[in-house]
């Protein structure tokens, strides 16, 4: 499979709305967590100051949503909407597990933690990259 510039745009454009979106998400209290917590749990970074911290966490997405972008033109059989819909509740069920894992919650509790504004938001960027892929498999191979 070739890089092309469609691909890196794509992944950057995704990386740079997440971390967007996830600011505006904290600084609005629609999360209950700090997208940026995960240095301190993990014991990474902490001396760091915190718009470094946002630039890792952009590169991290970065490079994930460029690998999902070549896991992404594997599945051009199946429509985009429900691809994004499966990774959404994939990554979303995990990334809140991760944050709520020491938390003793029955999964009724669990599901009432998950933030409804976060998976939406990661639903639309997830369509946004894999929509794109597939359309460029489909149109230029």
């Amino acid at each position: 499979m070739k890089i092309t510039t469609t691909h890196v745009w794509t992944a950057i454009m995704a990386a740079v709305l997440s971390i967007i979106s996830l600011k505006f998400l904290q600084v609005f209290k629609f999360i209950k967590w700090s997208p940026i917590g995960w240095t301190k749990k993990l014991h990474m970074f902490t001396t760091f100051p915190g718009w470094l911290k946002w630039v890792v966490l952009g590169v991290i997405c970065f490079l994930l949503f460029f690998i999902l972008y070549f896991i992404a033109r594997l599945t051009c059989k199946v429509p985009p909407t429900v691809s994004s819909l499966i990774v959404t509740i994939i990554a979303i069920l995990f990334i809140e597990w991760m944050i709520h894992v020491k938390a003793d919650l029955t999964m009724t509790q669990f599901i009432k933690r998950i933030s409804i504004p976060f998976a939406c938001l990661f639903a639309m960027i997830f369509r946004f990259v894999i929509g794109t892929s597939v359309y460029m498999k489909k149109t230029f191979g």
